[in-house]
């Protein structure tokens, strides 16, 4: 897995979150909470704060969105 990245690209994407963690819980848990905890973990890897609205932008911004797109997941799905 590459986790360099050039300037201005996420240097860990979203299938490469989902791959890592889809092994060792996908028999455990549903595939929606697998989804969540994904955009979760790639909102965290790339946010530069721990506070819910920062990891939620920065969430949007590793998938190729607008910031607010991150903060409110219900319409974004």
């Amino acid at each position: 897995m590459d986790v360099t990245g050039e300037v201005g690209t996420p240097a860990i994407n979203e299938q490469q979150v989902h791959e890592f963690l889809s092994g060792p819980f996908a028999e455990d848990l549903h595939a929606k909470r697998v989804l969540s905890l994904c955009l979760a973990t790639l909102g965290v890897i790339h946010a530069a704060s721990l506070s819910v609205y920062a990891i939620g932008q920065a969430l949007a911004v590793a998938r190729g969105k607008k910031g607010k797109h991150g903060v409110n997941l219900a319409h974004d799905a």
